[in-house]
């Protein structure tokens, strides 16, 4: 049985829309997920990280996928790997971050992944790119549609980096 699945990709490390499309590319190998939208591209500020940091790029995947959350988590964890990623965990720059923001209506809670996303209502930017792609999008903890958590100074806190979205008919 399918599950969809919404995935944050993040990137604030060298050539940043690079990184995104190299590991969009790769969740598009990965056996058992279908691709069903993706968002445009985002530009913020980085946040919870010591010192002055590049800005970050932002884009969301929507996507069905045929296998657990900690399987995904494994495929994930292996394209930031492939990608240059080290330091996993820790606030410091990154070539690409994949954080699952949501499975299906499951709620998970476990020593390495947290479904929804613990910091999902207090990050614009992975709101803003999840509420485009999927706008009647409803949180499985608190029932409310994610639309409602979008402030106007959130709103402010995120810019179009490049504006595309990409769905499948």
């Amino acid at each position: 049985m399918k599950t969809t699945v919404h995935i944050l990709m993040g990137s604030n490390m060298g050539d940043r829309e690079s990184y995104l499309v190299a590991a969009l590319d790769r969740l598009a190998a990965v056996e058992g997920l279908e691709i069903i939208a993706t968002s445009a591209v985002y530009s913020s500020e980085a946040q919870d990280m010591e010192g002055e940091n590049p800005a970050f790029l932002n884009q969301a995947v929507k996507a069905d996928y045929d296998f657990t959350a900690g399987e995904l988590l494994h495929s994930l964890e292996k394209i930031e790997i492939d990608l240059g990623r080290t330091g996993k965990g820790q606030r410091e720059p990154r070539t690409i971050d994949l954080d699952i923001l949501l499975f299906g209506e499951e709620q998970i809670t476990g020593e390495r992944l947290t479904v929804p996303h613990p910091e999902l209502l207090n990050r614009p930017f992975a709101l803003i790119p999840l509420v485009q792609i999927d706008p009647r999008l409803v949180h499985p903890s608190t029932g409310r549609r994610l639309v409602e958590y979008l402030t106007l100074k959130a709103r402010q806190q995120v810019t179009v980096y490049r504006d595309h979205v990409a769905r499948s008919i």
